[in-house]
């Protein structure tokens, strides 16, 4: 049995954790837890130009982006904003830690909204396996905001058991350590995230790999 140990989240503004553990929580109760064409020698590359960096917007004190912003796959909020994922650092991360993750939406004007953030605050952030990660949350928009954290090593796939059925994260390696890998869960396949037990990385041959810190924290 893999437990999802129970403890402060990882910024000041997460009140509560849950615990995942394998197996069902008990009665009455919640588990607190991606023509001949001229040859390729003689083609001049084609000039790139990398787009400007995107400003933050926060009120948590968040420095970044660090490495190149995740987009969700069309995921949106209520005003049809895309969610993102970026790293960060600054004051809203961890003493431990050197970085964290903070999930927002993409604005106009090449602007990202930081709304909240992730780190790891027992240990260092790339120590191998999971580190606490958020919850899926019910915003007062009547949108959804997407479950989403990071591990700590390159797994094929990331799962997570509710109840009698397997989820499985999207996944994408971050352009800053790609040793580091984000992921997330979308709503759509998301039933009940307060049933969620035995969070799972595995390499591509079905192995089990590190737990490392394992913590689901909510509101």
């Amino acid at each position: 049995m893999r437990t999802i140990h129970a403890g402060v989240a990882a910024t000041a503004s997460l009140a509560a954790s849950m615990v995942l553990a394998a197996g069902c929580a008990a009665p009455g109760t919640s588990p607190t837890w991606e023509a001949g064409a001229p040859s390729a020698s003689s083609v001049a590359p084609s000039p790139t130009t990398k787009a400007p960096k995107p400003k933050i917007d926060t009120e948590n004190g968040a420095k970044g982006p660090l490495g190149d912003v995740i987009d969700l796959g069309g995921l949106e909020d209520a005003d049809g904003n895309p969610y993102v994922i970026f790293g960060v650092t600054g004051r809203i991360v961890n003493e431990t830690s050197a970085f964290g993750f903070a999930i927002g939406v993409r604005l106009p004007k090449n602007v990202v909204r930081e709304d909240l953030t992730i780190s790891e605050y027992e240990g260092k952030a790339t120590d191998p396996g999971f580190h606490p990660m958020q919850a899926q949350m019910d915003l007062l928009d009547k949108s959804v905001q997407p479950a989403f954290g990071y591990y700590s090593g390159t797994p094929a796939r990331i799962t997570v058991r509710e109840v009698n059925r397997t989820i499985e994260a999207h996944l994408a390696t971050w352009s800053e350590d790609p040793h580091q890998t984000v992921f997330w869960f979308d709503p759509a396949d998301v039933h009940d995230s307060s049933q969620w037990t035995d969070l799972g990385a595995y390499d591509a041959a079905g192995t089990r790999l590190p737990d490392g810190h394992i913590e689901l924290s909510t509101f």
